[in-house]
């Protein structure tokens, strides 16, 4: 009340503005008296609008009007964004009545060049170490029941901007309480999709820390995963724990026994779910110790499983089955190991490396002719991969040389050595292949000027200074 007035006990009827509509409420002496009474009976709270620093009565608020809290932490006196937040947004009137209406607007600040009460100062580091504030500012958005559902900072756009931010961020706790809601009385699945969406929404940070009954709820609820919530929810520690196992793995391969270390390694794949590239992993030690075994049936069952993986395609399955076939030849199964690969390639003619080794098999029985066909059938199907085909051209020039086509199979290497689409180092290494060739047909002279050219052509000092070292030791070797 304006204190050059007469004081209200002096008139039966008292008249105040009201800001929130055009006109005057007006008052008899009896009814100020009597809401006087009810103000005295009533909870005593920080205004409805603006930023309190009364955290305890404004978290008693919340609960009372179930309204949602704002956290502000802020630096008021020597943090810029601090500043711009306030300038631009928190500053403004129509900010704090919008924002009112459906929050409770608590304020930390940390001053540094101001004085501060020391109770003031005690109750704000308590509050950031509850919600892990270490920058500012920072907005804590939180429940009536100071659950956090989102974090906010500084962000451009005005007051307009940050109430849309607001208004989004408690529309996902609305939405997290509905299906926290539904959830009540619900069981099995139905109550893991129903919590997994509930939460879904929110920042990953935000539920590691403060949802983790809810997460450690859906992965028990789908420990089978069959709904592949367990590994939505926990893929991190599941991995984790897959990691120490395989670690466990290979120490048990390299101290126990073979025999003894693969019956561990089928019993933790059985109870164990591990990922396709993580078994691919341990099967590679499952063969290693099989292969000491020298036991050709269980090494083709080994490289069986590897192949017939999920997912494993491409180069990745070319590779591997042509480690089988290497192994069958190396077993003495060379016309089984041809059978596979024919069989193989009739399912993919593309398959560059599976050319490539069928070539080196035809090679390995004196069949360079046959071998050169294979090849030239790997090089109509090479497409980009410029490492199979710097193989295959390199395998192609050693089977004519064999043939006794010596000048055909420098053509050949010349060819690759000459085209700039190919890398210059794969390129310096069909040079050097040359080199090799002519100095076996004791044309020294040209097979050095090879190996300049091989030098040459690196782009970067390194890779020419490497290859001068690698000539150099040729030329110590076969230039006596």
């Amino acid at each position: 009340l304006d204190r050059n007035e007469s004081h209200p006990m002096n008139s039966s009827v008292r008249c105040l503005p009201n800001k929130f509509w055009n006109g005057k409420l007006c008052f008899s002496v009896a009814s100020l008296f009597f809401f006087g009474l009810v103000i005295l009976a009533a909870p005593t709270f920080a205004n409805d609008e603006g930023f309190t620093e009364d955290v305890n009565a404004a978290t008693k608020r919340a609960k009372v009007e179930k309204k949602d809290i704002i956290f502000l932490y802020t630096g008021s006196d020597w943090c810029p964004p601090c500043k711009k937040l306030e300038s631009e947004v928190l500053s403004e009137k129509e900010f704090l009545f919008e924002a009112s209406k459906h929050f409770v607007l608590v304020k930390f600040d940390f001053l540094k060049q101001s004085d501060q009460d020391p109770e003031l100062v005690k109750q704000n580091e308590a509050w950031a170490k509850k919600f892990g504030v270490d920058s500012f500012p920072t907005i804590v958005l939180a429940d009536k029941d100071l659950k956090p559902f989102a974090f906010a900072g500084y962000e451009t756009g005005g007051f307009q901007n940050y109430l849309g931010l607001l208004e989004e961020a408690r529309q996902l706790r609305i939405r997290r309480d509905e299906n926290l809601a539904a959830a009540k009385g619900k069981a099995g699945p139905e109550r893991a999709k129903l919590l997994d969406k509930a939460i879904s929404e929110i920042r990953e940070e935000i539920i590691n820390i403060y949802y983790v009954d809810v997460v450690e709820e859906i992965v028990k609820l789908d420990e089978s995963d069959e709904l592949g919530l367990r590994t939505k929810w926990n893929e991190a520690k599941d991995a984790e724990m897959r990691k120490v196992i395989m670690t466990d793995i290979l120490m048990v391969s390299r101290l126990e026994k073979p025999a003894k270390a693969i019956s561990f390694i089928e019993a933790v794949m059985e109870e164990i779910s591990f990922n396709n590239s993580e078994r691919l992993q341990i099967y590679q030690m499952k063969l290693n110790l099989v292969r000491q075994l020298k036991d050709p049936k269980m090494t083709d069952a080994v490289l069986d499983e590897m192949i017939g993986l999920e997912g494993v395609e491409g180069e990745t399955r070319q590779r591997l089955i042509v480690k089988k076939v290497y192994l069958m030849v190396g077993s003495g199964r060379i016309d089984q190991a041809m059978e596979l690969l024919e069989k193989q390639l009739e399912k993919d003619q593309a398959g560059l490396y599976l050319h490539l080794a069928k070539g080196e098999l035809l090679e390995k029985k004196g069949d360079h002719k046959a071998a050169v066909v294979s090849y030239d059938e790997g090089l109509k199907n090479s497409g980009a991969n410029p490492d199979v085909i710097a193989e295959l051209v390199s395998a192609k020039a050693d089977s004519l040389y064999a043939m006794k086509e010596a000048e055909l199979a420098l053509q050949t290497l010349d060819n690759f050595s000459d085209d700039t689409q190919m890398p210059t180092d794969l390129r310096a290494e069909s040079l050097l292949h040359t080199s090799m060739i002519m100095r076996d047909m004791k044309r020294t002279r040209q097979a050095r000027l090879a190996e300049n050219r091989a030098v040459m052509i690196l782009e970067s000092a390194t890779e020419r200074a490497e290859m001068q070292k690698i000539v150099d030791r040729l030329r110590e070797k076969f230039d006596k």
